[in-house]
């Protein structure tokens, strides 16, 4: 698991991330990515199968994202952008916004069943989230 951030996350913290990224791969097999990251871009931490996947760039083209879907529902004249799906040939990625300035975006394969990872990514946002108050 990769930590880099401007936020300093404790221990306590780590080992939370390090928990639920377990637990969601192990409840999700086709999972080959996670990445916790800022709503402007910045990686919080991540977790990836494959060394090939930059995290800087998912996380930046996360923000970007996520900001295309907050203007979208702005002119739809609808509440906060939640998540984001993106569905493709050979996989799925989820992008779930938990608390102010945090998403968790799920990357998986093109066997892994978009319910499932869209529940899997839902609860652990909802278990980051419920820390973060703490």
């Amino acid at each position: 698991m990769n930590s880099t951030t401007r936020f300093s996350l404790s221990d306590a913290t780590k080992t939370l991330v390090q928990n639920v990224f377990t637990e969601m791969m192990e409840s999700c097999h086709g999972i080959t990515g996670l990445l916790i990251s800022t709503v402007d871009g910045h990686v919080v931490s991540s977790l990836f199968r494959q060394e090939t996947m930059q995290e800087n760039r998912l996380a930046a083209m996360t923000s970007s994202l996520l900001a295309l879907g907050e203007s979208l529902s702005k002119e739809a004249d609808q509440d906060l952008c939640k998540h984001i799906i993106v569905q493709n040939t050979t996989g799925v990625i989820v992008t779930q916004r938990f608390g102010k300035s945090l998403v968790l975006t799920s990357i998986a394969d093109g066997h892994t069943n978009l319910g499932m990872l869209h529940f899997v990514t839902r609860i652990a946002a909802n278990k980051l989230a419920a820390f973060k108050k703490e």
